[in-house]
């Protein structure tokens, strides 16, 4: 199955689900052996506990890279 294309913004858009987390960043993936063209990273915690958001960060991250690629410019 085809994975939907999307820009970083929307992907950053459906990335941000914790509401106490302030800010992440989608970062491009280069590498054409990977598997993946993007990869997720949380900036500020804000209000959320740091190594809590940067957990769900990553399960996050899995689970949109199950369904999502990051447009090419």
């Amino acid at each position: 199955m085809a994975k939907t294309l999307l820009s970083m913004h929307d992907l950053g858009r459906r990335a941000l689900g914790c509401h106490n987390v302030q800010d992440i960043a989608i970062n491009r993936v280069t590498d054409e052996r990977a598997e993946n063209n993007w990869s997720l990273c949380v900036l500020s915690a804000g209000a959320a506990d740091a190594n809590t958001a940067a957990r769900a960060a990553l399960y996050v991250q899995s689970v949109l890279r199950r369904d999502y690629d990051l447009m090419t410019d």
